[in-house]
C-alpha cells in the first residue's frame, strides 16, 4: 500500500502547527468556514500518520522535544523553504565543493542545485543525494554510516571522518530549531556532531531555515550564530530577543521573497 497524501488544508494545519503552536478545533473550523467534525477528520488523518497529536478540543506536535518524520517536514512551509532553496543555490557558483547537511530545506537547495555546472557535493541526506544522482554536471559523495529509515540519512562517526577528507568552499545546513541565547539546535547529538562537522570543514557557513524554527523546542546546542557566515530566511521573527542574536552575532541574513530573481 503506498504512502498516504495530505490534502492541501491538512498542510495548511501542519503549518499552523509548526509555527504558532497548539490549534483548537473550534479556531480551525472558523478558519477554515467548515464544521467542527470536517476538521477533526483532517485532524484524526494527521495523527494516525504521526505528523500531529491530538489532545481534548485541539492537536499538537506529535512530541514535545522531538522531530518529526522528514516527509512531514517537508510539507510544512514547503513555498518558503523553496524560496530559501532558490537564493541560496543562486548565491552559490559553479565549480564549487559544497555540503549538504541534514534536513527538509537542504533537500530543497539539493533541487535547486541541479543545473549548476561542475559541482562537487558531500552529503549525508540520502534525498540529496536521489535528488542529484541524475544531474550530469554534479559530483555527488555520499558518506557511510548508521541509515536513520525516518529521517532518510546516514549518521554516526563515519560520517565525520569521511566529511573530514574535504574542505568545501559551501556547508548548507538546516536546523531543528533557532534560539536567540543557543543559536542553532536540534533534537539528536548525532545530528549536532555532523553539522559541526560541515561548519568547521567549510570556507563559508550557510544556514537555510524557515521563520517557524524560532518556535520550535529542541535540546541539543549546535552552534552560535557566530560560527555562521550567512543566514537564509523567509522572515525574520518579531521578537526583539531574535533579531537582537542576529545583528550581535555579525551574521549577514538574507530574508527570501517571491520577488527576488
Amino acid at each position: 500500500m503506498g504512502q498516504r497524501i495530505i490534502s492541501s488544508r491538512q498542510r495548511e494545519i501542519l503549518a499552523l502547527i509548526e509555527t504558532d503552536g497548539v490549534q483548537y478545533i473550534e479556531e480551525l473550523a472558523r478558519r477554515y468556514d467548515l464544521t467542527t467534525q470536517t476538521i477533526r477528520r483532517d485532524i484524526n488523518a494527521l495523527c494516525d500518520l504521526g505528523h500531529a497529536r491530538r489532545f481534548h478540543g485541539g492537536v499538537d506536535l506529535p512530541v514535545e522535544g522531538s522531530n518529526i518524520s522528514l516527509n512531514a517536514r517537508a510539507q510544512l512551509n514547503r513555498r518558503a523553504k523553496r524560496l530559501i532553496a532558490k537564493r541560496v543555490a543562486a548565491d552559490i557558483g559553479a565549480e564549487a565543493t559544497v555540503f549538504l547537511g541534514i534536513g527538509s530545506t537542504v533537500r530543497f537547495v539539493a533541487e535547486a542545485l541541479r543545473d549548476h555546472q561542475g559541482l562537487t557535493v558531500i552529503t549525508n541526506n540520502i534525498h540529496v543525494a536521489l535528488s542529484l544522482c541524475d544531474a550530469p554536471s554534479v559530483e555527488v559523495h555520499l558518506t557511510g554510516g548508521l541509515l536513520r529509515h525516518d529521517d532518510r540519512d546516514v549518521v554516526g562517526t563515519d560520517v565525520i571522518r569521511f566529511v573530514e577528507k574535504f574542505y568545501a568552499t559551501y556547508a548548507v545546513v538546516g536546523a531543528g530549531a533557532l534560539s536567540p541565547l543557543n543559536g542553532l539546535m536540534d533534537f539528536s547529538y548525532s545530528e549536532a556532531q555532523i553539522t559541526n562537522a560541515l561548519l568547521e570543514n567549510s570556507q563559508t557557513q550557510i544556514l537555510a531555515a524557515d521563520v517557524s524554527k524560532w518556535t520550535r523546542n529542541a535540546s541539543v546546542r549546535v552552534a552560535p550564530f557566530s560560527k555562521l557566515t550567512r543566514f537564509y530566511t523567509d522572515r525574520l521573527p518579531g521578537e526583539a530577543a531574535a533579531t537582537n542574536a542576529l545583528a550581535e552575532s555579525g551574521l549577514d541574513v538574507v530574508t527570501c521573497s517571491e520577488d527576488m530573481t
